[in-house]
């Protein structure tokens, strides 16, 4: 994969806000849009680590240099689809939110409430906030930031309107669960 072709994916994924804010909604397209490539880029960086070592094939780790442009690629592809793979249960967590409005003054079925939840509050989410809203010095997030190990320099902040649900849920959860 050519420099130019990955920074030509990267520039038209900029391109889809002005801003550097950006909905779910566009990031999927951007996510179908070059799939195939991601598994092409993923393909070709998995094969430069295997090696064969007395007749069995063998993965080694990455090297800790300068990431290759099909890294970088990676990179920015599986975090994009990591998010959006969180958002999924958006409507889960609305439909979870309209339940414990219902039964937020009877302590025992909040206690339910919290133990039918636990597997997504105390473990799938439970550093969302921090890997998503953990990003100004002075606590003033408020768009989601997915960070990038391999290009920093690149900015993508998701509308938090995307995920209002899974925040208010998070939010609620932990203030009782912790």
């Amino acid at each position: 994969m050519a420099l130019k072709q990955v920074s030509r994916y990267i520039n038209e994924l900029q391109s889809l806000s002005s801003d550097s804010i950006f909905s779910i909604a566009q990031i999927e397209w951007w996510l179908l849009k070059h799939e195939g490539d991601y598994h092409k880029a993923k393909h070709i960086n998995d094969s430069k680590y295997l090696y064969e070592i007395e007749g069995r094939i063998v993965r080694l780790p990455d090297s800790f240099g300068n990431p290759t442009n099909e890294e970088k690629f990676i990179d920015v592809y599986k975090r994009l689809n990591d998010l959006t793979q969180l958002h999924r249960n958006e409507s889960y967590f609305k439909q979870e939110m309209a339940i414990y409005h219902n039964l937020k003054d009877k302590p025992e079925k909040v206690k339910q409430w919290l133990e039918k939840n636990e597997r997504f509050g105390a473990d799938t989410y439970v550093t969302f906030l921090i890997d998503y809203l953990d990003y100004d010095i002075n606590d003033e997030e408020y768009h989601l930031k997915v960070f990038f190990l391999n290009n920093e320099e690149l900015d993508v902040y998701v509308n938090r309107e995307d995920f209002k649900y899974t925040l208010e849920f998070l939010q609620k959860f932990n203030e009782l669960y912790w």
